[in-house]
């Protein structure tokens, strides 16, 4: 009798023992990551950035080859179009890689916002339990009407199904941020940045000025207009056409209009991106009053009931708009945040993505 107990408690020592090594394993496996890091797995899988760093191995080749053949034949036509080809896949290896970065901020935002909306859902439905007791017992007392119970039972089913909803849009939060970094859809991992509410110190003179030094949009049309400089002035010559002199002069006139044009895109983008930018962090500031009003409001109206001031309708409404307070709360930091990503994008600056930079647009 004694053998058995002590085998039993060596099985039960055993059976503990592997169960909490397999937990350890379990967490050992799930990645924490940072924006940062996660910025830089992206930026080592995906598939389009490794497509635009050969493109721009290939740009410098035939940059190679163009400067010895102009050793033997001189051109400096075909060795400028080579040099501008180049130059123009080095900016686009950056625009892409800039582009994956968006995607990376992106994705990651709204893992973040779905696990807080699940969050918030599962506050949610406790309260709503907790809600149906009270008036289980006020209906037990009759001091509730059977409309009231109904209702708090509706608002029970309503929180369950608004709770399932959340966990399925955080599911998908979290394959579509695995598809963007290039690991397996069912990877586990633990992201450790959150969002950010601090201001941009920026004006939008300096942000206009920044984004047509460096988008590559200004950057391929100046690298057009140069080539067409020197068609132009290769055509100044007395054995040229006429013909051929007026096509590379209209030429050259329609580069110099194209870039114009888009310099007067990219500087009605930035302007529209930063008021965006003030307007989505104002949210904030209004969003985050109102949840703070709103659980108020609801603390009031939990007290009120309990004295028979109010009926169950306004307590349950109280609870569902402190609910729906938070949830708005949540989606006015993702939008500031993507925001804010957008708009660095927009200024194609080299500025480290992963670390959190101090947020609010200066006037200007």
């Amino acid at each position: 009798m004694r053998k058995t107990a002590f085998f039993s408690l060596i099985g039960l020592v055993v059976l503990f023992s592997v169960g909490a090594f397999a937990q350890e394993t379990q967490q050992a496996k799930i990645k924490k990551l940072s924006l940062e890091e996660s910025i830089n797995i992206a930026l080592e899988h995906n598939l389009d950035f490794k497509m635009a760093q050969y493109n721009a191995s290939l740009r410098e080749v035939e940059y190679e080859q163009a400067r010895a053949n102009n050793l033997l034949q001189t051109s400096i036509l075909n060795l400028k179009s080579a040099e501008f080809a180049l130059k123009q896949a080095k900016d686009s290896l950056e625009e892409k890689q800039r582009q994956v970065i968006l995607e990376v901020m992106e994705t990651y935002f709204q893992v973040l916002r779905a696990k807080r909306k699940v969050q918030i859902e599962r506050m949610s439905l406790q309260e709503a339990r907790e809600n149906l007791e009270i008036v289980k017992n006020k209906f037990s007392l009759g001091d509730a009407s059977k409309i009231d119970l109904l209702q708090a039972e509706i608002n029970l089913s309503s929180a369950e199904f608004n709770l399932k909803k959340a966990e399925h849009e955080l599911e998908m939060a979290r394959i579509d941020f695995n598809k963007v970094l290039g690991l397996p859809l069912d990877n586990e991992f633990e992201l450790t940045d959150t969002f950010s509410a601090e201001p941009m110190d920026v004006s939008i003179k300096e942000s206009i000025e920044k984004a047509l030094k460096n988008r590559y949009e200004v950057k391929k049309v100046q690298y057009d207009l140069e080539l067409a400089k020197i068609r132009w002035s290769l055509s100044q010559n007395k054995y040229t056409p006429e013909l051929e002199k007026k096509n590379a002069k209209i030429s050259l006139e329609n580069v110099k209009l194209n870039l114009e044009e888009v310099r007067r895109k990219i500087a009605r983008e930035i302007h529209q991106l930063f008021r965006n930018l003030e307007e989505k962090r104002t949210n904030i500031q209004i969003t985050e009053r109102t949840e703070k009003l709103k659980q108020e409001t609801y603390s009031i109206a939990q007290k009120q009931y309990r004295a028979g001031l109010i009926g169950a309708t306004d307590l349950l409404d109280a609870q569902i708009e402190l609910t729906q307070a938070k949830l708005k709360a949540v989606d006015a930091l993702f939008e500031y945040n993507l925001a804010k990503a957008k708009f660095i994008k927009a200024l194609a600056t080299n500025i480290d993505y992963g670390k959190k930079e101090p947020l609010t647009p200066s006037k200007g």
